[in-house]
């Protein structure tokens, strides 16, 4: 049984590091090829189409539109119906604490 792919929210460069999820392209459930746009995110520099890092179905989406994601934490788990999610996956990602 495979484990299916966490795509985490990446280094985009110039000293990034983090983003606020402006709008998703997919839901849960849906199928995906690689390389196809699933996620627009704002930086302070620019809005960044996010592609997909493999081919799959959307398992889970760890961000809604307008939350803010820093570089590392997963933004979706892509992978097929009979792949297994690690428990700390298959739920949501927790809220964030209040901004300092």
């Amino acid at each position: 049984m495979d484990i299916a792919t966490e795509f985490r929210f990446p280094d985009v460069g110039e000293g990034i590091h983090e983003g606020v999820i402006v709008r998703w392209h997919v839901k849960v459930g849906d199928a995906v090829k690689a390389d196809q746009i699933i996620v627009d995110v704002e930086t302070d520099k620019a809005v960044v189409e996010l592609p997909a890092p493999a081919s799959g179905t959307i398992r889970r989406i760890g961000f809604k539109e307008g939350e803010t994601v820093k570089v590392g934490e997963v933004l979706v788990v892509i992978g097929s119906a009979d792949e297994a999610i690690s428990p700390a996956l298959a739920k949501p990602a927790s809220p964030a604490g209040p901004s300092a």
